[in-house]
């Protein structure tokens, strides 16, 4: 696995750089009523989907840890896997877009989640798919033919 940081803690380091860029690069200039609705909209589709994703892995009894897909007992396609392979890293994507409504960065919108869902794709999403690739052969890849990396 070529990754060393933990997805949730890729997030969290995005939200700081979002947090501690906002008075200074590129600011986003919205009507307060509407970066407020949009910053709680994204929060909870972002919690909502990883809850929704939580669940499934759960329900099937496998593992949730993204630094061991080693240790995945059976391929979770129910639910909202049905319209994405990586529910959870989306999950962090709507957060890290509500810390940039939140904050007013037009900077982390066009910079930092871009970046997220970069490093998130190599270092996180790739290695796992690989894993996957060796644990469900073809089907996870009849999966893939039909559900989207991300959206």
């Amino acid at each position: 696995m070529h990754l060393r940081i933990p997805p949730p803690i890729v997030a969290l380091i995005g939200i700081l750089l979002i947090f501690l860029s906002k008075d200074y690069i590129l600011i986003l200039y919205l009507h307060p009523h509407l970066q407020n609705t949009l910053s709680i909209l994204f929060l909870i589709i972002g919690f909502v989907i990883i809850f929704s994703a939580t669940k499934e892995f759960k329900k099937s009894e496998t593992t949730v840890n993204p630094m061991k897909p080693e240790t995945s007992t059976s391929l979770v396609t129910s639910g909202i896997f049905k319209y994405t392979r990586n529910p959870m890293y989306v999950g962090l994507t709507s957060i890290l877009l509500a810390s940039c409504f939140y904050f007013s960065s037009l900077l982390g919108i066009i910079v930092y989640v871009p970046l997220f869902i970069l490093y998130i794709t190599v270092f996180q999403i790739i290695p796992e798919e690989e894993t996957m690739k060796g644990l469900f052969n073809d089907e996870y890849l009849d999966y893939c033919s039909k559900v989207r990396r991300w959206i």
